[in-house]
């Protein structure tokens, strides 16, 4: 049996465990998710990012191609002069730390003009020039600087700076009029990848430790609370042990201790009407001991000095009833004192006149003796009528006997009827259950004949007559159970009534012997008394002359009564010895 300790330290732990789970997981999907949505907006950000770096690095180009333009305008430059001058200020270009940020220049021929890494195709007509997936590179660039006076971006595989690898590359590209070039540049796509990719290491990184802070937490919240949950079970069960040691106190009638609980709760107001109930059952004990201590000492008009509430009221009654019949017990012993002082004078002067009674007694004897003869003949006529009783006693046995061979005979009939019983019940039970495996065969088949559309409607109004027979034979089967459940009854309340019935027969047997073996005693009786009829009209003449003798005894007696009254009169003095209270009727 766990103790309420140990079950308050069971449910604590279980409902923190439950709340810190529950947080736990919250706070570790929630992480996830931001971690996610940090790498969507780290995605969209880094992205956009290259795609508005390569377009402003382009357009700086282009503002640089203007500024030399401007130049050959002023004359500065020829035109010669100012398109070198920028062929070879854009292919020193490089906006990346690794060099990989480069610029190069198509016309609008097709013709390669400036390639940092490709200087030897130079001049070339790249018209045809596609990608591993058979994009025209050169055709897509023209078309998209055509259809936008700002540029635009495409996307195709090209070689690295490494001249090995090949990569897609998202690319930006502006026309430069005055001059009819196209200036372009872009960042390979595996490169923003590998970039996005070490901050999503990064990340996940940081989404490893917090969730490792995470489980530390949930640890150190679980560890927490199950020092709290044994502080507090400690702080709840201290009051129930102080209750649980006063009342094993009260059960071992030990009054002695109270409880020392200055809590304002439900076990402050429990112990405190534990020391109640305790004071009051103290008090109790307190003044019944008085009560019976007073009437050790003779003082029987004691009464309570404390109100007795509840079911200690029956016991301050009968205290109270106590002091009240030993209280009415020695006033009549008193009464029955005087009124014996008063009887034995009575009795002497009795005697007296029976000392003159006694001799007419002797004359009563003769006429007595007559009647003894008359008494003796009858008492033979009582013998020879307790010997026919007697035969009649013999014979009820025998009918009562058969009678009570029959009433076994009808209480196994009566058990055979409750075993077939029981096996019928049985059976509807087996009727019962095919009833129920019937309408479960039935409900499947109109399960079947629903999903077979228009050609199961017949099996379908077959499966519910069977499912209404079923239903139909269950309800029998209950009815028949209910009747047959109904007939056991009256057949269990039959074979007891037989059984009752074969016991009181058997009382009657044994009855019937009592009455059997009485005649045979009055049969012996009556003759005794015949007998001793014979010897008592003997002793009557001997009667006769006792009856002088008892003339002298009385005279004695007359004496022995004064004796009797002296000895009542102590009785008396003895009695007022207890003090008692008067009762009035």
């Amino acid at each position: 049996m766990r103790s309420v300790k140990t079950l308050l330290i069971l449910v604590n732990v279980v409902i923190v465990t439950i709340a810190v789970s529950i947080i736990g997981l919250t706070a570790r999907e929630r992480m996830r998710n931001q971690i996610q949505t940090s790498l969507g907006t780290y995605r969209s950000t880094l992205y956009g990012g290259y795609d508005d770096s390569v377009k402003y690095q382009v357009q700086n180009v282009i503002s640089l191609l203007q500024g030399m333009y401007e130049r050959q305008l002023s004359g500065e430059w020829t035109e010669e002069k100012a398109k070198q001058e920028a062929i070879d200020c854009v292919k020193s270009l490089r906006y990346e730390e690794d060099g990989s940020g480069y610029f190069w220049i198509d016309d609008l021929d097709y013709i390669l003009i400036a390639h940092p890494i490709l200087p030897e195709q130079e001049g070339d007509n790249r018209y045809d020039l596609e990608d591993q997936n058979g994009v025209k590179i050169i055709q897509s660039i023209m078309q998209t600087v055509q259809n936008s006076a700002d540029g635009g971006f495409n996307e195709f595989y090209y070689t690295k700076a490494d001249g090995v690898t090949v990569a897609p590359k998202r690319a930006y590209s502006m026309l430069f009029e005055p001059w009819g070039w196209i200036v372009s540049t872009g960042v390979y796509i595996d490169d923003m990848d590998r970039t996005y990719m070490e901050q999503k290491q990064i990340l996940d990184e940081e989404l490893r430790l917090q969730l490792q802070m995470t489980n530390l937490c949930m640890a150190v919240t679980l560890v927490v609370s199950v020092v709290a949950s044994v502080i507090f079970a400690r702080v709840v069960t201290k009051p129930l042990k102080k209750i649980q040691g006063l009342a094993e106190r009260m059960a071992k009638c030990d009054f002695s201790q109270s409880l020392d609980i200055r809590s304002r709760n439900e076990f402050g107001q429990t112990a405190m009407k534990l020391d109640y109930a305790q004071d009051k059952l103290k008090s109790y004990i307190q003044d019944v001991s008085r009560q019976l201590h007073e009437m050790a000492n003779g003082n029987f008009a004691v009464g309570s000095e404390t109100v007795y509430v509840g079911e200690f009221q029956e016991v301050q009654t009968s205290l109270a009833v106590i002091v009240s019949s030993m209280n009415q017990t020695l006033l009549q012993i008193n009464q029955a004192a005087e009124q014996v002082s008063f009887g034995a004078e009575q009795v002497s002067d009795g005697f007296q006149q029976l000392a003159s009674a006694t001799v007419q007694q002797a004359a009563s004897v003769q006429d007595v003796a007559e009647r003894m003869e008359s008494i003796s003949e009858q008492a033979q006529q009582n013998s020879r009528s307790a010997d026919q009783a007697r035969d009649c006693a013999i014979q009820t046995k025998q009918y009562i006997d058969t009678g009570k061979q029959k009433m076994e005979e009808l209480i196994a009939a009566i058990c055979d009827i409750s075993t077939a019983s029981d096996s019928i019940q049985k059976i509807i039970k087996s009727i019962d259950d095919i009833a129920f495996q019937t309408n479960l065969l039935a409900l499947n088949a109109a399960v079947e004949a629903a999903r077979a559309g228009e050609a199961g409607k017949g099996f379908s109004v077959v499966a519910d007559e069977v499912r209404r027979l079923a239903q139909k034979s269950g309800e029998s089967a209950d009815t028949t159970q209910e009747l047959i459940e109904n007939c056991l009854q009256a057949v269990r309340k039959g074979n007891q009534i037989a059984r009752d019935t074969a016991e009181a027969l058997t009382a009657i047997v044994e009855e019937n012997n009592v009455v059997q073996g009485l005649m045979t005693k009055i049969a012996s009786d009556s003759q005794e008394q015949a007998e001793d009829s014979n010897y008592i009209n003997q002793q009557i003449a001997a009667i006769s002359t006792v009856t002088q003798t008892n003339a002298a005894t009385v005279q004695e007696s007359a004496l022995s009564s004064q004796e009797l009254r002296q000895q009542a009169e102590k009785m008396k003095l003895l009695v007022e010895q207890f003090h008692l209270k008067r009762i009035r009727k």
